[in-house]
């Protein structure tokens, strides 16, 4: 359960916000894309998309141990 209701507090802000996302969601949706796990217990903590990522501190949602993932950067490659 949310603990802000965005949507009714901030209507405008939601739509523009939920238009952008949906934009975001049918450009990703091509896109490859690999799951970063927790090294404790395997849960998929995020996905992350084709390009350059620098470190990223999680906290794992399942187990609750903060974890640090090095750089990635990856692309489909031309055969």
């Amino acid at each position: 359960m949310a603990k802000v209701d965005v949507q009714r507090a901030n209507p405008e802000l939601y739509e523009q916000v939920k238009t952008e996302q949906e934009r975001l969601k049918i450009h990703c949706r091509a896109q490859m894309k690999v799951a970063r796990l927790c090294p404790y217990c395997g849960h998929k903590i995020t996905t992350i998309y084709k390009g350059n990522h620098g470190y990223a501190d999680e906290k794992c949602p399942n187990c609750g141990e903060e974890v640090i993932f090095p750089p990635i950067s990856f692309r489909l490659s031309s055969k």
